[in-house]
């Protein structure tokens, strides 16, 4: 199915020590189903982590950080296409952005790795709360074999985006839904 390659920075909170490390998101195939009335259509993906020798943190507990800011899917109606190219390789890719929510200092930028496939080209974030004080990431290269799907859980950065702009009262409204909908499933 190919791979995804990044670069990440991250600082905790508390801590005066940045953090780099890499890993690579690899997309999983499209599951096979018996419904004949569907198929379906999107994979997921695992990360795979490059633990760099003598390292003093968890790679687990950084990938658990950065994968709430991974994007791998098709354009929505809430990423929006930018006149700028970037060359990653040989490909050249037409760059989107998912636009942060006001009061959140962060900038994503997307890149069209494949027609109608989008992927997290660059992120950088600080943040007040939570246990990241900031978090960069970086695509550094791809490899993708024809006909990679989306993930089904591929635009988990809007979501977390948008839960970061939230306010306390519409936090808690989204958390009850949430709930809600785990307990109905």
């Amino acid at each position: 199915m190919g791979s995804l390659d990044y670069r990440v920075k991250i600082r905790f909170q508390g801590e005066s020590n940045v953090v780099e490390t890499h890993f690579t998101l690899i997309p999983t195939p499209v599951a096979t189903t018996a419904n004949r009335v569907k198929k379906a259509r999107m994979g997921a993906w695992r990360l795979e982590a490059q633990q760099p020798k003598n390292a003093a943190f968890s790679q687990a507990m950084v990938l658990a950080r950065v994968e709430r800011m991974l994007y791998f899917s098709g354009p929505t109606e809430q990423t929006l296409r930018q006149n700028l190219v970037v060359r990653l390789g040989e490909k050249a890719c037409r760059i989107w952005m998912a636009p942060a929510p006001k009061g959140v200092a962060a900038h994503a930028y997307l890149a069209e790795v494949a027609p109608g496939l989008l992927a997290l080209n660059y992120f950088s974030g600080a943040f007040t709360q939570g246990d990241v004080a900031s978090l960069e990431i970086q695509l550094e290269g791809f490899r993708l074999d024809p006909g990679v799907a989306p993930s089904e859980d591929g635009t988990r950065l809007l979501r977390t985006l948008k839960r970061l702009g939230a306010t306390p009262a519409e936090d808690s409204e989204t958390k009850d839904s949430e709930n809600a909908e785990q307990i109905v499933q």
